[in-house]
């Protein structure tokens, strides 16, 4: 047990440092980190654990971000109208799928990380385009964008910076930094109103199992903020964006297959 909770909390730092920089709450690696690892069943008492921890990675983030100036306050206002009613509509599903949540969830794993995967040897490949001054703003299809990332959130316990930053890049005509930031700070609001809805739905059995862990889950916060804060001040110097990118590919690969070998047994 204490073996475990080391690696945890080993995991939780890392995570938070090197997802910083990309602009993601690193939910898409906390999940299978406390299922694999530490053995927490797949329900909304993992949801919510995973959610707090990737609030906590994009305000260490987001914040930094917002003290540089790297934010769109309209065009994050824009997102949220869809973010925040996405993430609410998520939790009810998450709830009224019953026994069937970890199978969709499983599914959902494959085929979303699957795709980021796909994204980001892209975006490793690929030669980044600066920001038309010029080209309009699509208003409607970033918050229709935002609102499936508000969904994924509360169902696969992630922030949707994945979905957020392109949405903020290609529909908001943000450079990539400021994207990143916007990003943060929409995951600032969203996925704290995930964490809320989630837990008015738990049943006395799962909260007791939050009581229970009270204790490590105050330090993996504490860990988590550190790791956030000092990856959104040094991670850019430390490490150029492609060493990150291949970096989070590797992980997500090993994550992706620990899925599919879930879903063929």
């Amino acid at each position: 047990m204490l073996s475990e909770s080391v690696l945890i909390v080993t995991g939780v730092l890392m995570i938070g440092f090197l997802f910083a920089p990309l602009g993601l709450g690193g939910g898409i690696l906390y999940v299978p980190l406390l299922h694999y690892i530490g053995g927490w069943d797949l329900d909304q008492t993992l949801i919510i654990v995973s959610l707090l921890l990737t609030a906590i990675t994009s305000y260490g983030s987001g914040l930094e971000h917002r003290k540089q100036s790297y934010v769109d306050d309209r065009l994050i206002r824009i997102a949220l109208r869809g973010a925040i009613p996405g993430a609410i509509v998520g939790v009810i599903f998450v709830f009224f799928s019953g026994t069937q949540y970890k199978s969709i969830f499983k599914i959902l794993s494959v085929v979303v990380v699957g795709f980021v995967i796909y994204k980001m040897v892209m975006r490793i490949t690929s030669q980044s385009k600066p920001a038309d001054p010029n080209k309009e703003v699509q208003y409607s299809r970033l918050t229709g964008i935002s609102a499936f990332g508000g969904f994924l959130s509360s169902v696969m316990a992630v922030g949707a910076g994945l979905i957020y930053v392109p949405a903020m890049k290609f529909f908001g005509n943000l450079n990539t930094r400021t994207s990143i930031g916007s990003s943060l700070n929409v995951m600032m609001v969203v996925v704290p109103i995930a964490i809320v809805t989630h837990f008015l739905l738990l049943t006395g059995a799962q909260a007791d199992v939050l009581k229970a862990e009270v204790w490590l889950l105050a330090v993996l916060v504490l860990v988590n903020f550190i790791g956030a804060k000092s990856g959104a001040i040094i991670g850019f110097k430390m490490f150029n964006e492609n060493q990150l990118l291949k970096l989070f590919v590797g992980v997500l690969t090993i994550t992706w297959l620990n899925y599919v070998f879930d879903l063929l047994t």
